[in-house]
């Protein structure tokens, strides 16, 4: 009688708890995003590290509005836009000094509709960013079955790496008195607003391409489409983005 071949059943592969995925973004993305893809986007993924964002980021604009240093140089930057308008012919001199008025003692709502805008644009760029990273993989790599709630999930894992920079960025303005802290080229350089190469060093963030790495790699793993071509989809639109920002709408995003 010939051997039939014995066959062993396979354990079944252990799903990733929460903080796994958590600490996994920064080392083993492509794992995490084949767990969020076999056992499905849950809201807790991506909503538990909005949420950390946001307080994040709400800390980080109290701490620069709170620090003098870091508050005065917050009100230097408004009155070079005041005096680059005046230049510009949009403003008259008298409206100028007398928003500069304004801005003496204002600090608190400055900060409070800093938080409140912070909050707000953080949800709003979530939402977005996760359509876009949909808009890639579905149509432009062709990944039928991806679906927006999966985008949802590269948008808030990836957060993770958000609000590790965030921290970094705490840190970097306290340390060094710079209202533009972060980890990002702009520190090489001295912080002036209206200098379009200033604000375009500013945008290249080390915590941005890390973050824009692992959105590259989760649209990969959800479209099915290996390659180079989720990345430079991902970071075609990102230089796109930051060009438009620093030489036409003159970094009013940050």
């Amino acid at each position: 009688m010939s051997e039939q071949p014995v066959t062993v059943d396979q354990p079944p592969e252990e799903k990733m708890s929460f903080t796994d995925k958590a600490a996994g973004i920064f080392y083993e993305p492509t794992k995490v995003f084949q767990s969020l893809r076999n056992d499905g986007v849950k809201t807790i993924d991506w909503l538990i590290p909005l949420v950390i964002l946001a307080i994040l980021v709400s800390l980080a604009t109290y701490v620069s509005f709170s620090t003098p240093d870091l508050r005065m140089q917050f009100v230097q930057m408004q009155e070079q836009r005041i005096d680059k308008s005046v230049s510009e012919g949009k403003m008259t001199a008298e409206q100028a000094q007398k928003a500069k008025d304004r801005m003496e003692g204002s600090s608190g709502m400055f900060m409070t509709f800093g938080i409140l805008g912070a909050v707000v644009a953080i949800a709003l760029i979530f939402f977005i960013t996760a359509g876009v990273w949909l808009l890639v993989g579905k149509f432009f790599l062709k990944g039928a079955s991806m679906t927006y709630s999966q985008a949802m999930g590269i948008a808030g894992t990836t957060s993770w790496i958000v609000a590790v920079g965030a921290i970094v960025g705490i840190v970097i303005a306290v340390m060094f008195s710079r209202f533009d802290g972060g980890l990002h080229l702009g520190l090489l350089t001295q912080m002036d607003n209206s200098n379009k190469i200033y604000v375009l060093l500013r945008n290249v963030n080390l915590f941005t391409i890390w973050n824009l790495a692992a959105s590259a790699i989760g649209i990969s793993v959800f479209s099915g489409k290996k390659g180079y071509q989720p990345y430079a989809w991902v970071f075609g639109i990102w230089v796109v983005l930051v060009l438009v920002n620093s030489f036409v709408l003159g970094g009013m995003f940050g």
